[in-house]
């Protein structure tokens, strides 16, 4: 048996290596967003929740074809493309929690 202090000093390196993975993880993923979110600046997005589903509208205002699918807890959405001047919309059953929307995905 390890005695009780380098027993806490594991503990305390185990949780700082943790949170040093966690915080690589949050960079990266911080780093990822600003780009795919910024890929469909003339395109807009609805969320929007109710009791039993939720909906995500994206409606392309853009001069060009935009291609997006909807990221959330699970699985993604197929890719949907709109064409300019019309809208898409997708539902789905609470409980996947609605995570953004990846576009270009065609």
């Amino acid at each position: 048996m390890l005695p009780r202090g380098i027993r806490n000093g594991v503990l305390t390196l185990s949780a700082a290596a943790l949170l040093t993975a966690a915080a690589a993880a949050q960079a990266g993923a911080a780093s990822a967003a600003p780009a795919s979110a910024s890929a469909a600046s003339c395109a807009r997005v609805n969320h929007s929740s109710g009791y039993v589903t939720q909906t995500v509208k994206v409606t392309n205002n853009c001069g060009y074809t935009v291609s997006f699918s909807v990221r959330r807890v699970g699985p993604d959405s197929p890719c949907y493309i709109v064409r300019p001047g019309h809208y898409r919309t997708y539902k789905w059953g609470n409980g996947l929690n609605y995570q953004g929307i990846r576009w270009n995905c065609s």
